[in-house]
């Protein structure tokens, strides 16, 4: 940068001079002598979202919800455990899979909403929810 005094039409302020690092002052008219150290660039913490398993815990919910509702008698429990039976049976073998994948988070989740569906959904082959 030369201490040139030509009019320009850039307003006074700090600028960065190429391939020092530092700042200088620019007076609308020529550059000064004042030098300061470029800002440091702003830290940015990312900060990483825990890996978590939502179908083991939709597995466990509907597992429990199905296991409650499928012993409700005249077919209001079929109604009401049918499905969620079934989901905790997909969602927990799901759950296990994708716990295998994240380094076994949700393993026991997954398995005990798998065992409660399938005991449930089980149930309905021997009367559960129909006539008990």
């Amino acid at each position: 940068m030369s201490d040139l005094t030509t009019p320009s039409s850039t307003p006074a302020g700090w600028y960065a001079e190429p391939g020092t690092g530092h700042l200088r002052w620019w007076d609308g008219m020529a550059w000064g002598p004042y030098q300061t150290p470029a800002p440091a660039q702003p830290v940015v913490h990312v900060t990483a979202r825990p890996i978590g398993n939502g179908m083991a815990v939709a597995a466990l919910v509907l597992g429990i919800w199905g296991f409650m509702t499928t012993w409700i008698p005249f077919f209001i429990g079929l109604a009401l455990g049918g499905i969620p039976d079934i989901l905790a049976i997909v969602f927990g073998i799901l759950g296990i899979a994708r716990a295998r994948q994240i380094g076994g988070k949700g393993i026991p989740l997954a398995v005990v909403g798998l065992v409660l569906g399938s005991l449930a959904f089980i149930s309905i082959f021997f009367g559960a929810g129909t006539i008990w």
